[in-house]
């Protein structure tokens, strides 16, 4: 669910008793959880890990028309026909969670290059400039792949910061299922306020009981709730000062706490990546598609194991239950036929297994379409060099250019509460405007070709953009490092 300040507004206004927090925290989980957002939210989810519409399909269950007389008409009606004996196989074909990940092994698969601008003049840029490529290591990339994931199959995903009991800066992403963002009326671009809640267990007698706890956060404060048996949203009693500021400052001496600072971000402690402007997940174009392929594979795969691939028809043969003729055929290989009219023949059932095969075929094809993403089964894939393999990445690199700003944004965004942290913490003025952010893309590439490109614009493109275009640099940051501490001499040949 999304909201403005101005719906918020309007809720505390027609809230029973005026201001009534329990009324409003109740009505916006209510709404939130109900609205269709969040059932695409958990469906993209489920997808990305195998759970498709498939599993609720019985294939042992068909209908059944039957047309009785009723009045003087006929009426048709159908009934449900359970056969036990009908195999029920279920075939998954993920292809949303490959299509995703080769979204996020695109996007994220390197280590973005972050640099500072005016660090090559600057000693105390450059200095900024090092202490933030410290943190852009395997632990910033392996959150950036959550984020990414988190996004594509949900539409949009959340890290959140906070200090730990050491004081210490960490994050983490919390799912955008547990998220109400709440945004500026006038633009709706900056969040201002965010509801986050999330289910615990408790034991109550003997029972384990499910309630919900509740965060309500500002650009200065966050509140607690929890709540009660009769489902009202109180206060949560845990916390001594509620609502409470993001982080207490707290001097001591000899053990004992002398004083308590109150510290806020002032802004709302998350940061949002959206997957699209609609905030729409990658697979509601491509659901009904996957749904069908899953459908038709799985008939086929029931059919096949349901075969019979002989069985008889037998004419003039009588006295006998077919199960005893089976068991003639079967050991002595005749029976005997007492009419003179009689028959035997054997029949057998062909399945239409190239038609299904080349249906499958399609619908592959236009999932990756579709979906836009590189279809590994192009055979021309492993013979395609140069622009002909850059033709592959065509759909793969739209779609991440549809998510490639807000990337690099969320990255910033994240970089602006570390450079906040270390500001605090070292008395320094770094600002994180100044951060630029490239998006390393991975791809097969012929690699001669590239390295002959990069020598080719020597003096032409600088250093850092080449070197995150080599095929031998995973971490550009580093491998400028790396350079730098060469001798001189090897940097001049």
């Amino acid at each position: 669910m999304f909201l403005t300040e101005t719906d918020l507004i309007n809720m505390k206004i027609t809230a029973e008793a005026g201001l009534n927090n329990s009324t409003i925290v109740r009505d916006l989980i209510n709404d939130d959880i109900f609205s269709e957002l969040k059932k695409q939210m958990e469906t993209g989810e489920k997808y990305y890990v195998g759970e498709h519409d498939i599993y609720k399909k019985d294939f042992c269950k068909t209908y059944i028309s039957e047309t009785s007389e009723v009045d003087g008409s006929e009426v048709e009606t159908r009934k449900i026909f359970r056969n036990p004996n009908r195999s029920n196989h279920h075939n998954i074909n993920p292809f949303h969670a490959i299509l995703v990940d080769q979204k996020a092994a695109y996007l994220v698969g390197r280590e973005p290059t972050v640099s500072v601008r005016g660090a090559e003049n600057d000693p105390k840029l450059k200095e900024y400039e090092n202490i933030i490529t410290a943190v852009a290591d395997e632990k910033l990339n392996e959150i950036l792949s959550d984020l990414v994931i988190g996004a594509s199959n949900k539409g949009v995903e959340y890290i959140h910061f906070y200090y730990d009991t050491e004081f210490k800066l960490k994050f983490c992403i919390v799912p955008a299922n547990e998220i109400i963002p709440i945004y500026d009326t006038e633009h709706q671009t900056e969040l201002v306020e965010l509801v986050r809640y999330y289910d615990i267990t408790i034991i109550k007698g003997k029972e384990k009981c499910l309630r919900k706890k509740v965060e309500w956060w500002t650009k200065n404060d966050v509140t607690y709730y929890t709540e009660d048996d009769d489902g009202k949203f109180l206060l949560d009693n845990k916390y001594s000062t509620n609502p409470m500021p993001h982080w207490f400052e707290i001097s001591s001496l000899n053990g004992m706490e002398k004083h308590r600072d109150t510290h806020s971000w002032g802004r709302v402690p998350f940061v949002v990546l959206e997957n699209n402007s609609r905030r729409i997940s990658d697979l509601q174009k491509i659901k009904g598609l996957i749904d069908a392929y899953d459908l038709i594979s799985s008939q086929g795969t029931n059919d096949l194991l349901d075969l019979v691939t002989l069985y008889w028809s037998i004419q003039g043969y009588g006295g006998e239950t077919a199960g005893e003729i089976a068991k003639k055929l079967q050991i002595n290989r005749a029976v005997n036929v007492s009419d003179s009219t009689g028959n035997i023949d054997a029949k057998q059932i062909d399945l239409p297994v190239s038609g299904r095969i080349e249906w499958l075929k399609m619908l592959r094809r236009d999932i990756f379409d579709f979906g836009m993403g590189v279809y590994t089964n192009n055979d021309r894939l492993g013979n395609a060099s140069g622009v002909s393999l850059k033709f592959q990445y065509t759909q793969l690199d739209l779609k991440a250019n549809t998510i490639m700003p807000r990337l690099k944004s969320a990255i910033k965004d994240f970089f602006w509460f570390i450079t906040d942290d270390y500001n605090r913490n070292n008395g320094t003025s770094y600002d994180s405007s100044f951060i630029n952010i490239t998006i390393n893309r991975t791809m097969i590439t012929n690699d001669l070709e590239t390295v002959q490109m990069i020598d080719l614009s020597k003096d032409v493109v600088s250093k850092k953009t080449l070197l995150s275009k080599h095929p031998f640099v995973d971490d550009v940051n580093e491998e400028i490092k790396g350079l730098e501490a060469q001798p001189t001499n090897i940097m001049e040949d």
